[in-house]
């Protein structure tokens, strides 16, 4: 994984500290939740360490986030028209992510998706609550869900319940570029609306 800017570090940190205090949890039952020990929460909380993809989305599961939002530089108004220059884009290791809406009262993530080839799937199967749908624009691929596999071309789509384990893994030698909505946590005010983390 490309190691993330020192200041870019320290940002996500102080969010994750900020959304776990917000919830009122102790770094050993965010621990739990996530299955990442609290030592290691405490090094992602000060800056001094990066999760990896993975931990990220299990960490939006538990912290009712999305990825977009632990990178998210500032709130957005209740209607949003996002820039191609301003999309809020997270790149690790062979996928990056554009984020097509980043209003903060969105009740979903609407995200491009560019995977490069390389051996193997993109990162550990993740599940978590909601649902996603996602179309092929240009390359070739595999979607792992719950132990089934599902290969789309340029105009196929794909539609599951998130609950599912589900990674992805790119065909051939060719760059593979699809666009995903997925449902996301949100507790505002008060009140749950649909749970889910971005992909």
């Amino acid at each position: 994984m490309a190691a993330l800017d020192a200041g870019v570090r320290r940002a996500l940190g102080q969010l994750l500290r900020d959304l776990r205090r917000q919830q009122g949890l102790s770094l050993a039952e965010l621990s739990r939740r996530v299955g990442v020990s609290a030592s290691a929460l405490s090094q992602f909380e000060t800056g001094r360490a990066e999760p990896s993809l993975g931990t990220l989305w299990q960490l939006g599961r538990a912290l009712d986030a999305s990825l977009f939002d632990f990178f998210a530089s500032e709130p957005k108004e209740s209607v949003d028209l996002t820039r191609v220059e301003d999309r809020t884009v997270v790149t690790y290791d062979r996928a990056r992510y554009e984020a097509l809406a980043r209003s903060n009262t969105r009740n979903m993530d609407l995200f491009l998706l560019y995977l490069q080839p390389g051996e193997g799937v993109v990162r550990e199967a993740v599940g978590h609550a909601g649902e996603e749908c996602g179309l092929v624009i240009e390359g070739e691929l595999v979607v792992h869900v719950a132990g089934s596999t599902y290969r789309l071309g340029p105009g196929d789509a794909l539609w599951f319940d998130s609950e599912q384990p589900h990674t992805f893994e790119v065909v051939g030698d060719e760059q593979c570029v699809s666009v995903w909505a997925d449902t996301i946590p949100r507790h505002r005010g008060g009140a749950e609306s649909s749970e889910s983390v971005f992909s």
